[in-house]
């Protein structure tokens, strides 16, 4: 495992804003355009993952007691390559959501995502996890979920969009 790749958690005000500045970016050249497997984005989705709602309902699940959300910025050596947010639902089952997972388009197809989910993947377990879900949005981001031990479950979502899922153990 390539040792220069590590987490770091965004606690501050400073990390919250370049999470936000990270996320838009990756919003608008990874996810809209790319958007693929039924889940294509509306005009109604994109405005509202873009409004002030939304961001502040972010911001309250990263500020609750119980099941909080988590930012973490996956770095090579002191470079910031990536991000992703998780909620584990530890009042619940165990169930560990993955909102956004974003390797930079520069990192990508070299291996970094992989080492990157592995470790994140102890801290989930770590933190009480049982199991993860989340959703894939195109082929090239299914082929990168399955290669990593996630089934394409008969669950779906509010949008009819399947659920991939990956017990932990």
């Amino acid at each position: 495992m390539d040792s220069n790749i590590n987490l770091s958690y965004g606690k501050s005000k400073k990390d919250t804003e370049y999470f936000w500045e990270r996320r838009n970016e990756y919003f608008l050249k990874d996810i809209i355009p790319n958007s693929e497997l039924g889940d294509e984005l509306s005009e109604e989705d994109i405005k509202w993952f873009f409004s002030k709602e939304y961001k502040d309902h972010i911001m309250r699940l990263l500020e609750r007691n119980v099941d909080p959300l988590y930012i973490v910025f996956i770095n090579k050596d002191k470079t910031n390559i990536g991000f992703m947010t998780y909620v584990i639902y530890n009042s619940e089952d165990g169930k560990c959501f993955i909102l956004d997972y974003c390797i930079y388009q520069q990192y990508r197809n070299n291996g970094i995502g992989k080492i990157a989910f592995s470790l994140l993947e102890k801290d989930f377990f770590d933190k009480g996890a049982t199991y993860i879900d989340l959703n894939v949005s195109n082929t090239n981001n299914e082929r990168f979920w399955v290669g990593n031990g996630f089934a394409k479950t008969n669950i779906k979502d509010e949008k009819s969009n399947f659920i991939y899922r990956k017990i932990l153990k």
